[in-house]
């Protein structure tokens, strides 16, 4: 073999040997990037596609964020996030003039938390005879009466002792018996949620032969506090 051979071979094979570094050291570490950005771009799209959905669903969520306002409003006037007993008082005594009854006395007991309701077992069971409540009053601890076997209570883990309380208020009215009936209905239907728990009424007699009775009414308010709440707040 001569010496021109031996020259063209050894240029083949150095030329075969700088393409093979240049893929090894340029070209592939370059299709390795293009391929990791193009991975990249991709979870960044799937990301964008996901936010885009959620933005989407927030702005449709906004647009009837004024209803729910609307909508929150009476049940925080029904339920406050404080005693709010001056504002109670105040509707106590537009609803006696309402109901031309005169208001003659307020009281109301400090906070106590809520307790869940306990179910009883069916007294049928044991062959015996349920027994209605010995007061025939709510409780003061906000819970009502046991009910009946087979109908249970309705409850909801999002109401706790920590963020529930109940007050018992005592209201004492004087006027015919009428109205005081119309003011017993507009205190169980007014802003602020009452639980009538009982109702007694005493007869007298005024002048020019008509009657007039007192009445001396029971019942419960209650107050939603923040979650973070751990003690009754004490009535204002």
């Amino acid at each position: 073999m001569d010496r021109n051979k031996l020259w063209m071979i050894g240029s083949v094979l150095v030329m075969v040997i700088v393409m093979v570094v240049g893929v090894l050291l340029g070209i592939q570490p370059q299709l390795a990037a293009k391929a990791a950005a193009d991975e990249q771009r991709k979870s960044v799209a799937a990301s964008n596609a996901s936010q885009a959905t959620v933005l989407a669903q927030l702005e449709k969520d906004f647009e009837g964020l004024d209803d729910l306002k609307d909508d929150l409003e009476p049940l925080q006037d029904s339920v406050p996030n404080t005693t709010e007993m001056p504002a109670f008082v105040k509707q106590l005594g537009a609803l006696a003039e309402r109901s031309q009854v005169v208001l003659t006395g307020f009281t109301v007991s400090d906070a106590v938390p809520y307790a869940p309701v306990e179910v009883v077992a069916a007294a049928e069971d044991a062959g015996e005879t349920p027994e209605p409540s010995a007061t025939g009053k709510a409780p003061t601890n906000g819970a009502v009466d046991a009910p009946l076997a087979g109908v249970p209570p309705v409850t909801s883990a999002q109401i706790t002792a920590g963020n529930f309380v109940s007050l018992t208020v005592t209201v004492t009215v004087n006027g015919s018996y009428g109205d005081a009936l119309e003011f017993v209905n507009g205190l169980q239907t007014g802003e602020r949620l009452v639980l009538v728990s009982g109702v007694t009424t005493t007869a007298e007699t005024v002048e020019e032969g008509e009657s007039n009775v007192t009445a001396l009414i029971t019942g419960l308010v209650y107050v939603l506090l923040p979650d973070a709440a751990t003690e009754a707040t004490p009535a204002d």
